[in-house]
């Protein structure tokens, strides 16, 4: 009778798991590769979708998409919670504190988001330009420590192109909108202005004279307001504070148009 040989066992079946365990482990990283690129304008109208059908009632059931946690996000614009508002930095970047916004006015910010990001680059404009929607309408916020030097009206050459950007896409659209100006107590009196007012009031009616000049926009759409330092955005008192609230603000007003 033949002798049966042993079964030989087979001390290589760790590598099928680990295998297996690398291919997921790739497929993993494809799909994060994969939603990094996602054409997020489409992914914000997906989000809607799903927040009307999830939530009915109101907008109490919003679904947060912002990715604000923590990281970077992956939208170019980073949307940060702003008393009465919905803010947005622009661009980097929603909260539940104002109402859905109107869709012309949502046209208008994609718009803006798309062509200062390709144009700018978000790092590079990140801290020069907002976006905000409150009870108003669309705030396009822009800080006049990058602006403008301190004490002068006039927006700096190399940053005109923004205002380009700005300009061009509210030349399409029948909305009024209102340019307010915003100094801090540190700029009162300074470039040969005799107070506050008439600082803040002179950066909006440049950047208000500029956009109607350059896109031949109608000037019954174009209000202009200086609010000097009376309405401020921090009330500290340190550099960065008084800068922050040193601006310019366009502001597309909701539900209004030119005729109406």
């Amino acid at each position: 009778m033949r002798k049966k040989h042993p079964e030989h066992v087979n001390l290589e079946r760790w590598l099928v798991s680990y295998a297996d365990f690398i291919t997921l482990l790739f497929a993993f990283f494809v799909i994060m590769y994969a939603i990094s690129q996602a054409d997020m304008s489409k992914f914000q109208k997906v989000a809607a979708s799903m927040k009307a059908a999830f939530a009915p009632t109101g907008p109490s059931g919003m679904i947060d998409l912002s990715g604000s946690a923590g990281g970077a996000t992956l939208k170019p614009f980073e949307d940060i919670d702003r008393a009465g508002g919905r803010a947005q930095n622009l661009p980097a970047g929603k909260t539940n504190t104002a109402a859905d916004q109107d869709p012309e006015l949502q046209e208008i910010r994609e718009a803006l988001e798309e062509s200062i990001s390709l144009d700018f680059g978000s790092a590079d404009t990140a801290e020069k330009l907002q976006m905000q929607f409150d009870s108003r309408g669309l705030i396009v916020r822009m800080a006049a420590k990058d602006f403008f030097n301190q004490g002068s009206a006039i927006v700096h050459q190399d940053l005109r192109p923004i205002l380009d950007r700005i300009g061009r896409a509210l030349s399409k659209s029948t909305r009024i909108f209102r340019i307010e100006g915003h100094t801090d107590p540190s700029e009162a009196k300074t470039g040969g202005f005799a107070s506050a007012w008439e600082l803040s009031a002179a950066r909006a009616a440049w950047v208000a004279k500029y956009m109607i000049e350059r896109f031949a926009i109608d000037p019954k759409r174009v209000g202009v307001a200086g609010y000097s330092y009376f309405r401020p955005l921090s009330s500290g008192k340190d550099e960065f504070s008084k800068a922050k609230n040193r601006r310019i603000e366009i502001v597309v007003l909701n539900n209004q148009y030119l005729g109406n």
